[in-house]
């Protein structure tokens, strides 16, 4: 009677381990799976950005030619400075 009820007490114990294992397993694939969804985002934003650079500058090039020039002189100019050698 004994050993049933040492058998009952563990049977209980093992029952609540595995609960409490499930519990947790399932708790870190839902922050894994928000994670996730929120790195998805993140990467499809990032992949818009340098698109977005893009007709940023192509319409400050339109309205401010002369600046657009003058500013692609000066960093081709640095540019130079920098990567010469003497």
């Amino acid at each position: 009677m004994a050993s049933t009820s040492k058998r009952a007490e563990n049977e209980d114990r093992i029952e609540r381990m595995s609960q409490s294992a499930h519990d947790a397993i399932d708790k870190a694939a839902s922050v894994a799976s928000d994670y996730a969804g929120r790195v998805s985002a993140k990467s499809e934003e990032w992949m818009a950005m340098p698109q977005d650079w893009m007709e940023t500058a192509r319409d400050y090039v339109r309205e401010k030619p002369f600046q657009a020039l003058g500013i692609a002189l000066a960093a081709g100019y640095l540019l130079h400075l920098i990567t010469s050698r003497d």
